[in-house]
């Protein structure tokens, strides 16, 4: 199946579009004042989930229409992606609306388009003319098109009122031409320049609000890659700090504002690798296999892995409770990029899987609760129940003292205090507790221990 990299490159070759040696135009492209914040070695810390537990959601199709349906981006109701009609040599953009369930065009200029982004009812994308790729905004309240200033922009990121972009000049092939990250101010409609150097400046990622751009930068197009952040301490005044160095290759980085996740490659290992925007302890997610394409929001990081059989599935990594979920178990198939949005107490997380074509779909979930909180709510049922305060305490404590070893990181001790807490509640059952209450609080038990994945 092709990658969209492909789908793009053979659509402008179809299309005779590659007329990037006109001058790119960038009037009004004033630099952004920056301030450079030397990186520090990073200390790692490593999780090693055990086990992927399953997750209970809705299934969803969301496009099964001819061609590639693909690189879809999601924020809470809109998922913006590529649909690449290639039977009929139309390649186009289009999002799905899960608050009216409906699936609708996003008007072009009929020429090649690509790399969409969504943020709340706005839509970026790369859209081709004679002049070369330039970025549109589409508002589907207002169901108005805005052509952001200048040519050779590639890949958009939304956030807030800030939108960032690879700028790239002229070139028979600009994929592989020296490029910078530019921002476009959707507020008062200016453009700037966040970085100005020799290096290949590329993938910008910016956070919910846009008060934080993470970009790859590279010595040349394929190596030498770490992942930047610049913090936007005022309007149009960053601080830009490096967050890895020359242990490994990294790229595709995303954020929330808080965290920056992304892909590195180390010692012939890819992991999936978060840390904070300014720099700090730096987080590997170690499991089996390759991991690539992370996505984050919230506590939420979704990401496809490598399964036996070289084949990749959906995973999301719950940061707050370091437990890994598997969203699909599809032997012999590749599920395409992934990218999911917490929104309203509620996940969803939309990605490509091949059939006949690549066709969309949506998985929607409650976001699981913590360890901690599921022991506090069967303590808090213990003590619903009105037993002599002998037993309450009991239980109680077999509780408490499996709160205290999770909040040690000591798994092992924490399964053993819920253990003994299952066989009291065996050995009162039909005494000081119902058989009923003896039931409930053994299955609640056993539920945290299966999450917990104890022996």
């Amino acid at each position: 199946m092709k990658s969209i990299n492909t789908i793009f490159r053979s659509r402008q070759q179809i299309t005779g579009l590659i007329t990037l040696l006109i001058a790119i135009s960038l009037v009004g492209l004033n630099p952004t004042q920056r301030a450079v914040v030397a990186r520090s070695e990073a200390t790692e810390n490593v999780v090693t989930p055990t086990t992927a537990l399953p997750l209970t959601g809705i299934l969803q199709t969301l496009n099964n229409g001819p061609g590639d349906q693909l690189d879809s981006h999601i924020d809470c109701d809109l998922a913006a992606y590529l649909d690449d009609d290639f039977t009929q040599g139309i390649q186009g953009m289009r999002y799905f609306d899960f608050a009216t369930n409906t699936d609708h065009a996003v008007p072009t200029n009929g020429a090649a388009s690509h790399h969409p982004d969504v943020s709340g009812d706005r839509i970026a994308f790369v859209e081709h003319s004679l002049s070369g790729p330039h970025v549109i905004l589409f508002d589907t309240v207002l169901q108005t098109r805005t052509v952001v200033p200048g040519f050779g922009h590639l890949r958009p990121a939304l956030g807030g009122n800030l939108l960032a972009f690879e700028q790239r000049p002229p070139s028979s092939n600009w994929l592989l031409t020296e490029g910078e990250i530019g921002i476009y101010d959707l507020s008062i409609g200016t453009t700037s320049s966040l970085t100005d150097d020799t290096q290949f400046d590329m993938q910008p990622a910016l956070s919910p609000t846009g008060n934080v751009v993470a970009w790859t930068k590279c010595e040349t197009n394929q190596s030498g890659c770490d992942i930047y952040t610049a913090i936007q301490t005022a309007p149009g005044i960053f601080d830009i700090h490096a967050l890895t160095g020359t242990s490994g290759e990294e790229g595709s980085p995303r954020t929330n504002g808080q965290l920056v996740v992304y892909v590195s490659t180390r010692n012939g290992e890819t992991d999936i690798y978060y840390q904070p925007i300014a720099g700090g302890v730096e987080t590997r997610i170690s499991i089996p296999g390759a991991q690539r394409i992370p996505s984050i929001s919230g506590n939420l990081i979704s990401f496809s892995s490598e399964t036996p059989g070289s084949y990749y599935d959906v995973f999301v990594f719950d940061i707050n409770t370091a437990k890994l979920y598997q969203v699909t178990n599809t032997p012999q198939l590749n599920e395409g990029l992934s990218n999911v949005s917490v929104c309203n107490g509620l996940a969803r997380i939309v990605y490509g899987a091949p059939a006949a074509d690549y066709d969309l779909f949506a998985f929607t979930f409650t976001i699981p609760n913590s360890d901690e909180d599921q022991i506090n709510d069967l303590i808090e049922l213990v003590e619903s129940f009105g037993l002599p305060r002998g037993p309450e305490n009991s239980l109680t404590t077999k509780l408490q003292a499996a709160l205290a070893a999770l909040e040690a990181a000591d798994t092992a001790t924490a399964c053993s205090c819920l253990t003994a807490f299952i066989n009291e509640c065996q050995a009162q059952s039909g005494k000081k507790l119902t058989t009923a209450q003896a039931t409930q609080l053994i299955n609640s038990a056993n539920q945290i221990k299966t999450d917990l994945g104890c022996q």
